[in-house]
């Protein structure tokens, strides 16, 4: 507009508005350029800036501090800044222009007047979408290349003898044969000669469906295909039903569709990884003929890469609205007080999602993986649990870190309204140099590693469900 404006002028006049618009460009470019101060963390100068500064937050392996009053484009308080978690290359023009510091998928954000200045993407997968903005705070902690250890937070009663051993007998049926069968076969898939899961090839999802389908209904789950309306064509969420004897649910999910989406897409490690996961955890506990007291719902969603479209679609349904998960995946209205439908309290509803968890990443010392979550009870509990399992099940137990700063994948559709969710992911999944590629093949997944999530998760299932007396 301001260009059409300029060609409209009498040459002279053109000049100097270019001049005008040249020098308005410029100074655009340096205000986006303006930094937050900062010094390396462990130095002398640091521990003088902790104790001088108006306010201070230590990001990654620099501090950073109040801007002195010659920075004019930058407020004082630290209530003007924000940090959000995602990708650097996720980041939007108009994000880059309130960046201020940062390191990593970590990003210091200017906003005076509050996060109504900024729209950030949050519906996408784990390249695409940001966490919730969070209002930076005076001597603050927060890490980007490495999350920290998680820590049990005491507050969690662990389970009982009788729990712990029936955990310990069904967890044998989780091999890394089991697991490497299943995530072999279902890599496999494709249609008209092409390996991939895309939700935008219809015959090849119809493929990954009827596939899901019979493993379920080999398990002796009663297994649905909850459809909706997705972008251009239906699409289908994969559900194997296990009912509860008491309100509430789990669900152990994982999506099942893969990228490119125009090209081949074998998608072992996102998200072949979580998908055979999730198969192999229900097979533990139709094996044991585990009986839980909620209601347990194993899922792969659809549509997970263009936006956590199958997810919301379920999460959706268990509140009552949207399409409804099929009658017979339902609980029964026996408990639900003549109803046939889900529990209406939100919180009633917890869920288990698995993202890439074959790929071991060659940073870091032992094998990890990343517990992803708000800090809230009903998710500390969920955490808790799988870090007492992670010891219990597995000789040589994982290394668990946690980020409470959630973003990026299925427990976002959860999370977002107000359910209980965990993420299980590796550790550094930001570091995977296949993602999205036609080189994410089964040579990238660590069966050992992928085998000990597993146990993880599904021990940690058991304990979240609850065992009928």
């Amino acid at each position: 507009a301001i260009l059409a404006q300029v060609l409209s002028l009498r040459p002279l006049t053109v000049l100097m508005a270019a001049l005008l618009l040249a020098l308005a460009t410029s100074a655009l470019a340096v205000a986006r350029a303006v930094q937050l101060p900062s010094v390396r963390s462990g130095s002398t100068l640091a521990e003088r800036v902790r104790n001088e500064a108006k306010w201070s937050v230590h990001l990654g392996d620099r501090v950073y501090y109040t801007p002195p009053v010659s920075m004019l484009e930058l407020s004082q308080e630290s209530s003007s800044y924000y940090y959000t978690m995602g990708s650097e290359e996720a980041l939007t023009s108009e994000m880059k222009a309130h960046r201020v510091g940062g390191e990593g998928r970590m990003h210091i954000l200017h906003l005076p007047k509050g996060p109504s200045m900024l729209q950030i993407p949050r519906s996408g997968d784990r390249r695409a979408a940001f966490s919730s903005l969070v209002q930076l705070q005076h001597g603050a902690v927060h890490t980007s290349s490495a999350f920290p250890a998680y820590v049990h937070s005491q507050s969690t009663q662990d389970a009982s003898d009788e729990v712990s051993a029936l955990e310990a007998e069904a967890a044998k049926s989780i091999t890394s044969e089991v697991y490497r069968d299943f995530l072999s076969r279902f890599v496999a898939i494709g249609a008209n000669g092409m390996t991939t899961r895309s939700y935008s090839n219809a015959e090849a999802s119809k493929v990954a469906e009827d596939f899901l389908l019979s493993e379920f209904t080999k398990m002796g789950l009663t297994a649905c295909l909850h459809e909706f309306t997705g972008p251009g064509n239906k699409l289908s969420n994969i559900v194997g039903y296990l009912p509860g004897a008491g309100t509430g649910s789990l669900t152990v999910g994982a999506h099942y569709d893969s990228r490119p989406f125009d090209a081949k897409a074998p998608g072992a490690e996102d998200n072949g990884s979580g998908v055979a996961a999730m198969l192999s955890v229900a097979h533990a506990f139709t094996s044991a003929k585990v009986k839980p007291q909620k209601t347990v719902y194993f899922v792969a969603f659809a549509a997970e890469e263009p936006g956590l479209i199958g997810s919301a679609a379920f999460v959706s349904a268990l509140e009552g609205s949207g399409t409804a998960i099929p009658t017979k995946c339902q609980p029964s209205a026996s408990f639900l007080k003549g109803r046939r439908m889900l529990p209406t309290r939100v919180d009633e509803n917890t869920a288990i999602i698995l993202d890439e968890v074959g790929w071991v990443t060659p940073k870091f010392k032992n094998q990890t993986i990343n517990f992803e979550a708000t800090d809230l009870p009903g998710t500390i509990s969920m955490m808790d649990q799988m870090l007492s399992v992670n010891t219990l099940l597995n000789a040589k137990p994982l290394e668990v870190v946690h980020n409470n700063a959630p973003f990026g994948s299925d427990h976002m559709s959860f999370l977002n309204r107000g359910m209980p969710a965990v993420l299980v992911v590796n550790g550094d999944d930001e570091a995977y140099p296949n993602y999205h590629k036609s080189t994410d093949t089964i040579e990238n997944v660590n069966m050992d590693y992928a085998t000990k999530v597993t146990k993880i998760v599904f021990g940690g299932a058991i304990r979240i469900a609850g065992i009928q007396a």
